[in-house]
């Protein structure tokens, strides 16, 4: 292969990384707010406390 050719695989490789990446980086934002509030809110409808659940700040995390 030309040089060219190994630049050009070289940055469509680090091109596709970023992607992949990024989607990591917004999937561990997404899962790391969707926190015990969602949960309370809209699965218990607030009929629990967070001590009745047995959650403490820590676990919540």
């Amino acid at each position: 292969m030309a040089p060219v050719q190994w630049a050009e695989l070289f940055l469509w490789m680090v091109a596709l990384a970023g992607i992949i990446g990024v989607f990591c980086a917004c999937m561990y934002r997404f899962i790391k707010n969707d926190t015990t509030e969602y949960d309370m809110e809209f699965l218990w409808d607030r009929k629990y406390r967070l001590k009745d659940l047995e959650l403490t700040p820590k676990q919540r995390k």
